[in-house]
């Protein structure tokens, strides 16, 4: 059977029809896609100030560590959708340490929605200088400033409670056998008197502008840094701080 031909007018009729179909589905597409691309951007805004309180937090808690803080933080999942909030704050769990691999929570304070509290993992680096044995040390031996030497590295990697100031080795012997390399840390050592009780030791008074030397008696046996009694020869006894040399430092 032979098909009758579509009159020239249906197809006028029907061609507006047939080209804003495209146009229409395109304009749909592209709406979709902008508010994808918006809702993706507040989102990474978000997961943007949820770093920066991070790091204003750790940074802030930080201040006083014995050397610099590096801080590394594990980014959280893009696709985590994280609802807008006007105020965080970056907190830790109570006992937690910010050193060395740790979780950082952060609590939204402000929101027109559902307040909420995420946790991030992060790395507290803290490099500087720290003490080693340049030399083998014997046990039982005094350690002289000979005997050390300072090296950088992550402190945090390391055992708690390095040392990190050379001074604090003054009037230290060691406990055991310091192989050469052996990092020091305090039970490792022990303080040896530098004042026995009943030596006579110098008093030196310390002022504004001028030193006053006297000779006295120990009262008791002291370590570097310790407070000592000093009788002298009018039998006052003064107070004093106790030093490596040996001689008894009196400040006014």
């Amino acid at each position: 059977m032979k098909q009758r031909p579509i009159p020239a007018m249906l197809v006028l009729l029907a061609l507006p029809w047939l080209l804003s179909a495209p146009t229409q589905a395109a304009d749909r597409a592209v709406l979709a896609n902008q508010h994808a691309v918006g809702a993706n951007a507040a989102g990474n805004d978000m997961h943007s100030r949820l770093y920066q309180t991070v790091m204003q937090y750790v940074q802030s808690q930080t201040q006083g560590y014995p050397g610099k803080v590096n801080i590394e933080i594990q980014p959280l999942d893009t696709r985590i959708r994280i609802a807008e909030c006007a105020v965080m704050e970056g907190f830790t769990v109570q006992g937690a340490r910010l050193w060395g691999k740790t979780h950082i929570g952060v609590r939204c304070l402000q929101s027109d929605t559902k307040p909420w509290t995420l946790y991030v993992q992060a790395d507290v680096q803290v490099w500087g200088e720290y003490a080693v044995t340049g030399l083998p040390v014997s046990q039982g031996a005094a350690l002289q400033t000979t005997d050390v030497v300072m090296q950088t590295g992550d402190l945090s990697k390391l055992p708690a409670g390095i040392i990190t100031d050379v001074a604090l080795l003054a009037g230290k012997q060691a406990t055991l056998n310091l192989p050469l390399g052996t990092v020091l840390r305090p039970e490792l050592l022990k303080s040896v008197p530098v004042i026995m009780q009943g030596q006579t030791v110098q008093l030196n008074s310390r002022g504004d502008g001028f030193v006053i030397t006297a000779d006295g008696t120990a009262m008791q046996t002291a370590n570097v840094g310790q407070v000592v009694d000093v009788k002298v020869s009018s039998g006052q006894i003064i107070k004093g701080v106790a030093q490596s040399s040996g001689k008894v430092d009196v400040r006014f």
